[in-house]
């Protein structure tokens, strides 16, 4: 009967180790060239040839190396209870006693009188 021998054990260990460690590894992108167009030139060329106008053109397209950040950035993960009580102080409140509304009398006021005056004539 032939069994597993401990050298193929630590192949088959170390093959596995290497896997989950390519597996948790970071991506560390490349830096990449894209085109930036306000970067660009141009270079304009009118000549009079004969009796004919000739122009001519010539561009130049400007690419820009972009690097992208890699970074860690930390984030609140747990929240603490520990804090310290705040202290309120107790108000009291006093008790207010309501009245009655007090009793206004009424008096009967006596009619106006009109009294008419004679007037001059105009002038």
């Amino acid at each position: 009967r032939r069994g597993i021998s401990p050298t193929s054990t630590m192949k088959v260990a170390i093959f596995v180790l290497a896997v989950v460690a390519t597996a948790h590894a970071g991506l560390i992108p490349a830096t990449t060239l894209l085109r930036a167009p306000q970067h660009d030139s141009a270079v304009i060329q009118s000549e009079r040839l004969g009796g004919n106008f000739a122009y001519s053109s010539v561009e130049g397209h400007a690419y820009q190396a972009v690097s992208p950040v890699v970074q860690h950035v930390q984030t609140p993960v747990a929240v603490s209870y520990h804090a310290t009580p705040v202290q309120v102080p107790v108000l009291k409140q006093e008790q207010v006693a309501y009245k009655a509304a007090p009793v206004v009398h009424t008096y009967a006021a006596a009619a106006p009188v009109v009294s008419t005056y004679a007037a001059a004539a105009p002038v």
